[in-house]
């Protein structure tokens, strides 16, 4: 018999509970879903509120049942979403929804555990560049990883300005392009700082008195640790490598180099020279959050002959199995709230509520209410 866990109403005082007790609800009828069948409502004693046990579903206001753990096998090894929509039959609205609904499970799991890591290594940060909706409009996605973990903390999403060879018709595309949807020049500046930021965090939570932070030569980075106050710069020493050394395990920056190769590996969105690129800036984050529970929960730190009985890159970084298993076995079931999502970083919080614009979209993203309650 299902038990509702806590009240799903944000402003009601038991929508933080922790405890089993269930005094502070009552039954209060049921309804027939086609889809799920008899499904027991219930009604909170303290503010009033109805709902479902519908409502802790990742399922909620479904019209038809996907496997998750299908459309996810074929997200991390390089599906496109048509092709994905195929093989299960269905629309790719569909698989773009679920996704959506996969990358929240995705991002407050993965908050909830990282949390939990009193950090023993120093960090490397680097950009990923790829593009959405035209090559007019590439970005960058700052990576953060342990050096020697290689578990993925965090990332940042900035717009460019197309840079590299263009011939003169793309010259003047481009800067029409530009005149009309302007990027800001700091972009990439203000994506690092926010890493910066979330490093000092970490060392804060560990024992550690100080943190190095490995980068390659970029400009911006350089200019960002310049700013940091005497007391920051105490806390986290700037390394700069640079990225024309051959990128094997003996690079400091190897940790960036290994997640920039893997995700273009596993990922159509920046597979290059296809027509399988991202359309959608909120899209693209999306299926990285995916991709990062994957890489950090999943996948093995290290990949030889034998797989099994191997340390994922959580484990390498000090998150027990147990914890592990506990938050994954529920990850297709289980629908996370943001409200009881601690310690989301400012970048995981933008991707939860949409927040990244699109270039060339004139109609603002769309969020059921649902999904930020």
């Amino acid at each position: 018999m299902f038990h509702p866990p806590f009240c799903p109403n944000g402003e009601c005082r038991n929508h933080h509970l922790f405890s089993k007790n269930d005094s502070w609800y009552v039954k209060n009828g049921s309804y027939t879903s086609r889809l799920f069948g008899k499904i027991q409502r219930f009604q909170c004693l303290h503010c009033g509120a109805g709902f479902s046990s519908q409502t802790f579903s990742l399922d909620i206001f479904v019209k038809k049942k996907v496997p998750y753990w299908r459309i996810f096998s074929h997200l991390i090894t390089s599906s496109g979403i048509r092709d994905t929509a195929r093989l299960l039959k269905v629309s790719p609205t569909t698989i773009t929804n679920r996704i959506r609904r996969m990358a929240r499970q995705a991002i407050a799991i993965h908050s909830s555990l990282s949390s939990e890591i009193s950090l023993q290594e120093d960090l490397v940060a680097d950009g990923f560049e790829s593009f959405v909706y035209s090559q007019y409009f590439p970005n960058n996605i700052n990576l953060l990883a342990g050096k020697e973990s290689q578990f993925w903390f965090t990332s940042d999403y900035s717009h460019l300005r197309r840079k590299g060879r263009m011939t003169a018709y793309q010259r003047k595309r481009n800067q029409r392009i530009q005149e009309k949807y302007p990027v800001h020049r700091r972009s990439i500046y203000r994506s690092f700082q926010d890493l910066v930021r979330y490093s000092l965090d970490l060392r804060a939570k560990s024992t550690r008195s100080s943190v190095t932070l490995f980068t390659d030569e970029h400009s911006q980075y350089a200019r960002v640790m310049c700013e940091l106050t005497r007391e920051e710069k105490a806390q986290i020493s700037h390394r700069r490598i640079s990225s024309k050394l051959p990128r094997t395990v003996r690079n400091d920056l190897f940790s960036v180099n290994y997640l920039d190769r893997e995700i273009r590996k596993d990922n159509s969105d920046h597979t290059r020279e296809t027509v399988q690129f991202a359309r959608n800036a909120n899209n693209c984050m999306e299926r990285l959050a995916v991709y990062r529970l994957y890489h950090n929960y999943i996948k093995p730190y290290r990949i030889g002959k034998r797989e099994e009985g191997r340390r994922t890159h959580a484990e390498q970084a000090g998150i027990s199995m147990q914890r592990i298993v506990s938050e994954m076995k529920t990850v297709f079931t289980r629908r996370r709230f943001f409200s009881r999502t601690e310690g989301l970083s400012s970048s995981d919080s933008l991707v939860w509520l949409r927040g990244i614009s699109t270039p060339m979209k004139q109609v603002a993203e769309y969020l059921p209410a649902y999904s930020w309650a």
